[in-house]
């Protein structure tokens, strides 16, 4: 798809799903060039529910200005005013507009092309042009103004890792805009269950949206032929608006049905694909295992895409792993790869965790390093020395500055947060673990050969 219909498909969808009352959030960072601000990088984030807590700052210093702007319940017209905007590479904060350098005409991508993701929020990344990479003496002005400031950060990268933002000395990526967009309507997948033929779904919906527009798909596994596919927006319950929201529920027979494929849309785009599972027919004895203490892998969602801590993380990692049909084992010695995992086909792979975005190129250098040492150590023992590499991060991938060349040299897969949320959708048939690891390595090995756009 082209970087216009991108841009095109974007704005489309938006248009269906923003509501008035919407609220809106903005991270930024931004640099001087040539007596300019100029981005560095920013996200926008609209959402259906207002913000918990305020949590807006600014910072502007003679070279740099940083900061987050939370506007709540805000009129359609207005969003939409701020997106054309940041489409046109500028955001309005404080009182500043903020530009994306325009030595060439902005280009656009968009995560709405990729045919693998089960949460499908709206996205689109306004590519701006590439900047120099601020000067040492400049950085060190900017990160002692920082730590004298009356909202103190420790620093450059303190204040880039606090917003979530990439370091521009750190990326080889050009600036840009990234917009993420909740849909105004979601399945709430902890009341969400399937077990003995039925099928419950809660909803919950904007109290400005549309619920008519709502589409609701099921497909049955087995199931029995067609009739274990069907539309099911029409069976669905909807309440009056409470609390600023909206609540459905279905409540759908589906026979012979030892798990479920539910497929929530608003007009033409996909929201959500959720896999549900009934517990006392799942075919994994791995799964039953793990969801006797832990109903609905509740914990080990929570462990892997709302981590904490990085302790906690290591252990969401090793279940998911062990779910998967793998068998790791967490190191209790602290100079080692977080997990040291086997396959059934004899396969040795160590594996690295982190949930900052700042560890990523301390962890991919300690990963190699390790897989080195251990190989050297397993031949000298006189055993097969390959060991495969796996770092695994909690940040989506639009969040971490990767190369994709690099890893493919290095071989070392990378694992993110929506492969960590996928990875849910096939453990009832996980399939072989040795199949997996040569799958990764293969579509590595494409990516890396793939010629640059």
């Amino acid at each position: 798809m082209t970087s216009d219909l991108c841009k095109c498909l974007f704005l489309k969808a938006t248009e269906d799903w923003v509501c008035d009352s919407y609220s809106v959030d903005i991270w930024y960072l931004a640099g001087k060039n040539e007596d300019q601000l100029h981005l560095w990088d920013a996200l926008i984030l609209l959402n259906p529910l207002p913000p918990p807590e305020d949590l807006s700052f600014h910072v502007t210093l003679e070279k740099f200005c940083a900061g987050r702007c939370q506007f709540p319940n805000q009129p359609k017209r207005k969003l939409l005013q701020i997106l054309d905007r940041a489409v046109q590479g500028q955001i309005d904060v404080h009182g500043h507009s903020l530009n994306l350098n325009n030595e060439q005409p902005y280009t656009f991508s968009s995560e709405m092309t990729h045919l693998d993701r089960w949460f499908s929020d709206l996205h689109l990344q306004v590519i701006g042009s590439r900047l120099p990479v601020p000067t040492a003496i400049d950085v060190a002005t900017i990160d002692n103004a920082l730590r004298r400031n009356e909202l103190p950060f420790d620093g450059l990268a303190d204040v880039a890792s606090w917003l979530g933002l990439t370091d521009p000395r750190y990326t080889t990526n050009p600036p840009s805009i990234k917009i993420r967009v909740n849909p105004p309507v979601d399945l709430i997948l902890p009341e969400c269950s399937l077990a003995g033929d039925q099928l419950r779904l809660v909803l919950h919906a904007h109290s400005r949206f549309d619920v008519s527009r709502v589409g609701l798909a099921v497909r049955a596994v087995p199931g029995k032929v067609l009739e274990s596919r069907k539309q099911i927006n029409s069976e669905i319950n909807w309440k009056r608006v409470h609390n600023g929201r909206r609540v459905g529920n279905a409540l759908i027979h589906l026979n012979q049905a030892n798990s479920a494929l539910a497929m929530l849309m608003i007009g033409e785009s996909t929201v959500r694909r959720q896999w549900f599972i009934d517990p006392a027919k799942a075919s994994n004895n791995r799964l039953i295992a793990i969801q006797h203490f832990d109903t609905d892998l509740r914990m080990v969602r929570q462990a892997l895409l709302e981590p904490t801590d990085s302790v906690r993380f290591e252990k969401g990692v090793a279940a998911l792993l062990f779910l998967l049909g793998f068998t790791p084992v967490l190191q209790v010695e602290t100079d080692s790869p977080d997990l040291v995992v086997t396959t059934p086909g004899g396969k040795l792979v160590i594996v690295e965790c982190m949930i900052k975005i700042a560890d990523f190129r301390s962890k991919l250098g300690k990963l190699v390093d390790r897989r080195g040492s251990l190989s050297k150590a397993l031949q000298a023992s006189g055993h097969y020395f390959h060991v495969d590499a796996v770092l695994v991060c909690a940040q989506p991938s639009d969040q971490i500055a990767f190369d994709t060349v690099e890893l493919g040299t290095r071989q070392v897969i990378l694992v993110t947060r929506e492969d960590l949320a996928s990875a849910f959708g096939r453990l009832r048939f996980p399939g072989s673990p040795d199949e997996l690891l040569e799958k990764c390595f293969a579509r590595l090995a494409t990516a890396c050969s793939a010629p640059n756009v």
